[in-house]
C-alpha cells in the first residue's frame, strides 16, 4: 500500500472518529463578547436534571417590526441552546394575528391578555394603506399539569421601542430559566413580611411582593407576642416598623436568628418623609427610635445613626418654578436627601446591579465583634451628614449646594452581617419569658446572615394612575434604579440560591439596527449577500481545478 493511500485511510479514520465523538460529546465555540450564545452553567444544570417535557408556546412570530424579529430571534437561539443540554426543552412559535378564524383569534388574545401578556398595538405601512394589528410578545409555558406565563415587554414608562426590548433581550435568559424553576419547584421557601407595629405591609411594597412571590411563598406575619409565630419561616423582612416593639418579641426575633433564620432589616435612623413636604415647603427631621431595635441591632454588630445622609450624587424630583396662564411649570432638580449609590462589585449580591436609589437614609456604623461586616452600598465621597433635629425644605433645591459642605467621605446604607451571632438575651431573659414552656434558649446562633439597609422606603414602589410600577421605576423621569435587583439578589443569596443571582446578572448587549442606514444601504448588502458568496464559490472552484490540473500534470 503506497504512503498517499496510508494517508487517505488514516485521514478518512479520524472524521470517522470525530463524528463518533460529537455524536456523544457536544460543544460549541461562542466567539461572541458577551457570550449571547451560550447560556451559564447554572442555567445548563438547571434544564439538565429536567424528568419531562416542558412545551413553550412563543406568541412572537410572523409580520412585525424589526425590533421583535430581533427579540424573536434571540428566543430562537437561547431555546435551541436548552435543547442541547436537554431533550425535554420543546418549543413552538405563533402568529396569533394570522388566525382566519375571527371568533377564536378574539378568544386567544383575550386568553392571553387574561394571564398577563399585556397586547402592544402596531401598524403596519403597505401598499399606502394603515393596518392596525396587535402584538401578544408573551411565552406561555408548561410542564406537567403546571403552567406560567412570561410577558416579554416588562413594564416601564419609556416610548423607546428599542431600549425596551433591549432591556427584554437582556433579561431573557433570566425570564426562561425564572419559568422552569417556577414550573419545577415542589417546595417553596417562605418569607414573613412582619406586621402589628406600624410596618408597611400594603400597595406602597406591591411591586416587591409580585416581585419575590415569583420563587417564594410570601406571608404577613404578626408576632403577636407568640413565642412559635416565626417557627416555619426561612426569612423575615422587618420593614420600617414605626411603633414598640416590646422585649418578648425582641426575644422571637432574636431566637429566630439563633435557630438560623435570615433576616433583612429596613430601618431609618430619622422620621423624615416626603408626605410631610408635599404639604408644606419645610419640615422637621427628628431622630427616630420608637421601633425599639437599636440594642439588638448593636449586639449584632451595626449601629443605624439619628443622622441624614445627603450625596451631591441624588436622583432628581420635580419641582414647581413658575406659573404660565395659572397652569405650573416644572423642571427637575438633583434632591441630596435621594442619594443614589453605586453598589460595590466585591459581592455577589450587587453583581451586575445598576444604581440604586436611596430616600432619606441614615449612616450606619460597624461595631467591633466576631461577626463578619460587608459593605454592600455606601455614598459617594461628595456626602454630608445632618445630625437630628434638623430642618429641611423643598426651597433650597432651587440654590446649587455648597460643595465645600459635602466633606464627610463614604457613609455606610446597607450592610452584610455573616457570622455567628450571639444573642442579645444571653444573660437577661426576662422572667415573663422564662416562665414559658415552650422556650428553648439558645445563646449563639450558627453560622447565619443578615442584612441592613438604613432606608426605611427602599422597598416603596411608586404608582401611575393608579398602577403599582416596578420596584425601583421613577415615575417622572423613566429611570430603572436598580433596587429591585439588589433586593432579589439579597434575598437569593440569604436563601442559599445564588445560581439564580448568576442567571439574573447575565447581560447580553443588544446592539440596535440604524434604520436610516437600513433604508439607503438594503439594495447595497442584498447585493453584496447574494452575490459575494457566489463569486467566492466560483473563485474557489477555479482554484481548485487549478491546483487539481497542476499536481497532476506534474
Amino acid at each position: 500500500m503506497s504512503f498517499k493511500n496510508t494517508n487517505n485511510i488514516f485521514t478518512a479514520l479520524i472524521i470517522i472518529l470525530l463524528n463518533i465523538a460529537g455524536s456523544y460529546y457536544f460543544f460549541r465555540i461562542d466567539l461572541t463578547e458577551d457570550k449571547k450564545y451560550s447560556v451559564s452553567y447554572e442555567t445548563k444544570d438547571l434544564v439538565h436534571k429536567l424528568d419531562d417535557i416542558v412545551y413553550f408556546k412563543i406568541y412572537l412570530h410572523g409580520e412585525m417590526p424589526v425590533e421583535y424579529k430581533q427579540l424573536e430571534n434571540e428566543i430562537k437561539y437561547i431555546l435551541d441552546e436548552l435543547r442541547v443540554y436537554s431533550n425535554f426543552i420543546q418549543y413552538e412559535f405563533i402568529d396569533p394575528s394570522s388566525i382566519q378564524n375571527e371568533e377564536y383569534k378574539a378568544s386567544l388574545q383575550e386568553q392571553l391578555y387574561q394571564k398577563g401578556i399585556t397586547p402592544i398595538p402596531e401598524r403596519n405601512y403597505t401598499n399606502n394603506k394603515i393596518e392596525e394589528f396587535l402584538l401578544f410578545p408573551g411565552i406561555i409555558a408548561s410542564y406537567k399539569s403546571k403552567e406560567v406565563n412570561i410577558s416579554l415587554i416588562q413594564e416601564s414608562l419609556m416610548d423607546n421601542r428599542e431600549l425596551v426590548i433591549q432591556e427584554s433581550i437582556e433579561k431573557l435568559e433570566h425570564l426562561i430559566t425564572s419559568s422552569i424553576r417556577k414550573l419545577t419547584k415542589n417546595t417553596q421557601k417562605t418569607i414573613g413580611i412582619i406586621s402589628g407595629h406600624g410596618e408597611i405591609v400594603d400597595k406602597s411594597i406591591s411591586s416587591f411582593r409580585k416581585n419575590i412571590s415569583e420563587h417564594y411563598k410570601v406571608i404577613d406575619v404578626a408576632i403577636n407576642e407568640n413565642l412559635m409565630a416565626l417557627k416555619n419561616l426561612n426569612c423575615i423582612i422587618i420593614n420600617n416598623p414605626t411603633k414598640h416593639i416590646n422585649e418578648k418579641e425582641k426575644f422571637i426575633i432574636d431566637q429566630f436568628i439563633m435557630n438560623g433564620g435570615k433576616t433583612i432589616w429596613v430601618l431609618n435612623g430619622t422620621n423624615a418623609n416626603m408626605d410631610s413636604l408635599e404639604t408644606q415647603s419645610e419640615t422637621v427631621i427628628l431622630p427616630s427610635d420608637q421601633h425599639n431595635l437599636h440594642d439588638l441591632l448593636f449586639k449584632y454588630g451595626v449601629r443605624i445613626n439619628f443622622d441624614l445622609v445627603q450625596d451631591l450624587q441624588a436622583a432628581p424630583i420635580p419641582v414647581i418654578t413658575h406659573y404660565i396662564e395659572d397652569k405650573p411649570q416644572w423642571n427637575f432638580f438633583p434632591w441630596v436627601f435621594f442619594p443614589v449609590v453605586n453598589p460595590t462589585q466585591t459581592h455577589i449580591i450587587n453583581n451586575k446591579v445598576d444604581p440604586i436609589k436611596t430616600m432619606f437614609p441614615s449612616s450606619i456604623d460597624t461595631i467591633q465583634n466576631d461577626v463578619i461586616k460587608t459593605i454592600l452600598l455606601s455614598t459617594s465621597l461628595y456626602t454630608k451628614v445632618d445630625q437630628t433635629p434638623s430642618i429641611i425644605n423643598l426651597e433650597s433645591l432651587k440654590k446649587q449646594p455648597n460643595q465645600q459642605q459635602f466633606n464627610s467621605g463614604k457613609k455606610n446604607i446597607a450592610v452584610l452581617l455573616n457570622g455567628h451571632f450571639e444573642s442579645l438575651f444571653k444573660n437577661r431573659i426576662s422572667p415573663i419569658i422564662e416562665k414559658d414552656e415552650n422556650i428553648n434558649f439558645k445563646e449563639k446562633s450558627m453560622m447565619n446572615q443578615m442584612v441592613i439597609i438604613s432606608d426605611g422606603y427602599f422597598l416603596h414602589n411608586q404608582f401611575f394612575k393608579g398602577t403599582p410600577l416596578p420596584l425601583g421605576m421613577d415615575k417622572h423621569t423613566g429611570v430603572q434604579y436598580g433596587n429591585r435587583d439588589f433586593l432579589l439578589n439579597t434575598i437569593d443569596y440569604l436563601l442559599d440560591n445564588e445560581n439564580f443571582i448568576k442567571i439574573r446578572s447575565k447581560n447580553v448587549e443588544s446592539r440596535p439596527l440604524d434604520k436610516a442606514k437600513i433604508q439607503t444601504q438594503k439594495p447595497y448588502w442584498q447585493f453584496i449577500n447574494i452575490i459575494v458568496p457566489l463569486i467566492i464559490l466560483v473563485i474557489t472552484g477555479i482554484i481548485m481545478r487549478f491546483l487539481r490540473t497542476r499536481k497532476y500534470k506534474s
